[in-house]
């Protein structure tokens, strides 16, 4: 089980693709191949949300001069539902794409899943049809599951309004890490290739502060890469209850010390994880037993707020009214921080007192407060 990690720009990414691809043996001619980005909406590149267009078009580039056939794809999560290809355009993975772009969620299957929370699940055609997965993941933080890499990039295989049902069904930390990880389950993709170049830590994945990593990370196996991701981060994997739950199930190697590492593993500097992240014995127990106890909940900042509804209606469980600006109904609020992860003008942030109190008995402040 290895993890590539390579230096990069965005200007001579596809130098680097090339190679890190060429390690792979892997025989591309006339296979079709699947590339998913995570487009999580109508963000543009420079704001670091979505996979950056130019790794997305290296590894389009790569593909087609060896003779595949490539479908370029994602099923963008809250904002994206209605306008698959504004998100693509917007971000600038249309473009990038070089005319093998195609709407994942116009073709849906049903699957079959093994999950205490889903009989089955609607998912893209392409999903089970393509022979080769490629994942193309950002490095970010995330406030619900900590961290959004490679495992919790196949959370985009699901289409439509059943990514916000499912956060329903699995609301709490644990339940819905698990989930992620059946959905993973369904396809692991053959190769991972991350864009650490510039990553999100903070209030991930859509309204965090952006660092310039300037890395590329690859691997065959998509949990040892995100343990990678996560001891970048300065967390031990372990303490992110998605990757234990993966490497419970046996699907890849977390503990980084039994991972072959081709290139420098660097702590980045001053990263900041989410505020709802709580490290180490006591941050584990936190976030096994008293978690929902002291749970974070959405803060919503009026001077910023343009009033466009788009976090009232994303809410899974309706626990936001509307007077004249969005209303939180804290009885009903899951944390699942759809609506912070909807807004296009860091408008929700995080707040609550108990969740304070959290932070003061833990002795660490992180990520930002809203």
């Amino acid at each position: 089980m290895k993890v590539i990690i390579r230096k990069a720009t965005y200007e001579g990414v596809k130098p680097v693709i090339e190679k890190i691809l060429d390690a792979f043996p892997i025989e591309w001619e006339g296979k079709k191949v699947l590339v998913k980005p995570n487009i999580l909406g109508p963000w543009k590149a420079e704001k670091g949300v979505t996979t950056h267009p130019s790794v997305v078009g290296a590894i389009v580039g790569y593909l087609k001069d060896r003779g595949a056939v490539v479908w370029v794809g994602d099923n963008p999560g809250i904002l994206g539902y209605a306008d698959n290809e504004k998100s693509a355009r917007v971000s600038g993975i249309i473009g990038a794409a070089r005319g093998c772009y195609i709407n994942l969620g116009k073709d849906p299957v049903k699957a079959g899943i093994e999950s205490k929370y889903l009989n089955g699940i609607t998912i893209s055609r392409q999903i089970p049809e393509c022979d080769i997965l490629i994942s193309v993941p950002k490095f970010k933080t995330h406030a619900l599951t900590m961290i959004t890499g490679a495992v919790k990039n196949s959370y985009g295989f699901i289409i439509g309004a059943e990514k916000v049902l499912l956060h329903a069904k699995a609301a709490a930390l644990l339940k819905f890490s698990e989930a992620v990880v059946d959905i993973y389950q369904l396809r692991p993709p053959d190769i991972s290739v991350m864009d650490a170049i510039v990553c999100m830590d903070g209030k991930g994945p859509s309204g965090g502060g952006l660092i310039e990593a300037g890395k590329i990370l690859a691997s065959d196996n998509a949990v040892a890469l995100d343990a990678v991701m996560a001891s970048m981060m300065g967390v031990k994997p372990r303490d992110i209850p998605m990757l234990r739950i993966a490497g419970e199930r046996g699907l890849g190697e977390i503990d980084v010390s039994k991972i072959e590492i081709d290139g420098p593993l660097e702590v980045i500097d001053g990263f900041r994880m989410p505020q709802t992240f709580a490290g180490g014995i006591i941050g584990s127990l936190i976030n096994r037993f008293v978690f929902p106890l002291l749970r974070a909940k959405p803060a919503f900042d009026s001077r910023r707020c343009t009033k466009c509804r788009a976090c009232l209606e994303v809410c899974p469980v309706k626990a936001i009214s509307w007077d004249d600006g969005p209303v939180l109904d804290r009885r009903k609020c899951i944390s699942c921080f759809c609506c912070m992860e909807s807004c296009l003008f860091d408008a929700i942030g995080l707040g609550g007192f108990l969740y304070k109190l959290r932070d003061a008995l833990t002795g660490k402040i992180t990520g930002e407060t809203g």
